[in-house]
């Protein structure tokens, strides 16, 4: 088991968790957020790495995949709540809040998404004024938020090399910057699926092939918000609400 768990470690390169702006360095996703998603990850792998049922009664099997199950749900549910965090100027900001509130069109399958940011936004517009152009103020938001941001901006044209060409990519580049971290830590929930499943599988003696028989295998639900960078390609999937679980 052991090789297996570092293979979930090494599977995936965690990307850069700060951006730069100016001369100064910003945290995406806060020191706390991230020590609770890695020490969840840890603990799952270390549970695994450390418990066998193997010539074990059932009981003890069910008992050691219901551990495992709440281990894998907690860090599902620390993903779910982590919030990533947008550093924009006050042009950026501007852009972005009047681009969502004002000139987007929305149809039957985007009004509702749009609905669902007015939360969001209005704690933003609520964090106070800017002093000049050249502050820098922070701004959280969920996965599920960015990723219906991403979903609804997605569709936006500019005309040209204008200043709200370049304001629009740099917008982009920041999801996209969000979107490796998300990437990383959803990749790790799925990736843990699996190797608890063939961890739950290894309980049983192992069978010829010939008889192709294989054990009953509980399945773990699956994490719903999947978001990729603009650099690369973004997955537009849309869970029904933000209220949804991973």
């Amino acid at each position: 088991m052991e090789k297996q768990t570092n293979e979930i470690q090494t599977n995936v390169v965690k990307p850069s968790l700060s951006c730069i702006m100016g001369e100064e360095s910003y945290r995406l996703i806060t020191n706390e957020s991230e020590y609770s998603l890695d020490s969840k990850i840890n603990d799952i792998e270390n549970y695994m790495a450390n418990n066998h049922g193997l010539n074990q009664t059932e009981l003890i099997k069910d008992n050691l995949y219901g551990e495992a199950k709440v281990l894998w749900g907690n860090y599902a549910t620390a993903l779910r709540d982590t919030r990533y965090t947008f550093y924009l100027t006050r042009k950026q900001f501007n852009f972005i809040t009047d681009l969502l509130l004002l000139h987007l069109e929305y149809d039957v399958n985007t009004v509702f998404l749009a609905i669902e940011l007015t939360d969001m936004l209005g704690v933003w517009k609520e964090s106070g004024k800017f002093k000049d152009d050249s502050e820098v103020k922070s701004y959280t938001a969920d996965a599920t938020e960015i990723t219906y941001m991403y979903h609804l901006i997605a569709k936006h044209t500019v005309k040209g090399l204008t200043k709200s060409s370049y304001l629009f990519a740099e917008i982009l580049r920041k999801i996209g910057d969000i979107s490796k971290i998300i990437s990383y830590y959803d990749t790790a929930a799925k990736n843990l699926s699996s190797e608890i499943q063939k961890w739950i599988a290894s309980f049983e003696p192992e069978v010829p092939a010939a008889q192709d028989v294989k054990p009953d295998q509980p399945e773990l639900p699956q994490p719903k918000n999947t978001i990729k960078t603009k650099t690369e390609t973004v997955d537009g999937k849309v869970v029904k609400s933000k209220k949804d679980n991973i």
